[in-house]
């Protein structure tokens, strides 16, 4: 009997990995990586389906997929290969109030990984915002959004080999980007 029952937990332990570890290509959510068309809503889709379905992995490959604030979930990783890069809108309405391009408050076993890049656009963003600010739209004191933001979660996983970057891929400073 007991054999019966440790082979059963096994198997559904074995099954929930397996599921926890399930692959989503971006792409096949509608996401284009054109480096023009706003993905905001494609990628937190894909997001929240991931997030439903157990947990899995967001895979964006080559291109630049230009994105607004997106909020990561419980059991999802975002994956960026090699020459894939996530790009920061220049529009600071498409953070939302947002602290950051992909954020997170008190999710569990959330990450971002891969050989990718996320690129913030700052210069074009910064741009923007003071034009939004001697309208008087935004306050003068308004801080940038950061590259990411994981607030109280538990189970974060931050790829060494994923690059941050500011404004281009050229440019990159982990330690000034991290929040």
């Amino acid at each position: 009997m007991k054999k019966i029952i440790l082979t059963l937990v096994l198997s559904l332990a074995a099954v929930f990995c397996a599921r926890a570890q399930q692959e989503y290509k971006a792409t096949v959510f509608g996401a284009k990586s054109d480096g023009i068309t706003d993905n905001t809503g494609t990628i937190q889709r894909a997001i929240d389906f991931i997030s439903s379905k157990g947990g899995g992995v967001l895979v964006f490959y080559v291109g630049r997929y230009v994105t607004g604030a997106v909020q990561l979930k419980d059991n999802v990783t975002i994956r960026l290969e090699e020459a894939a890069v996530l790009v920061g809108t220049s529009n600071i309405y498409g953070y939302k109030g947002h602290p950051a391009l992909v954020w997170a408050e008190g999710a569990s076993n959330i990450g971002l990984t891969g050989k990718g890049v996320i690129e913030g656009r700052h210069t074009l963003l910064s741009a923007f915002v003071e034009g939004q600010i001697a309208k008087g739209h935004i306050p003068s004191d308004y801080t940038l959004p950061a590259l990411y933001s994981f607030e109280n979660c538990t189970g974060t996983v931050l790829s060494d080999e994923l690059k941050l970057a500011d404004d281009t891929v050229a440019n990159y400073d982990k330690t000034k980007l991290k929040k």
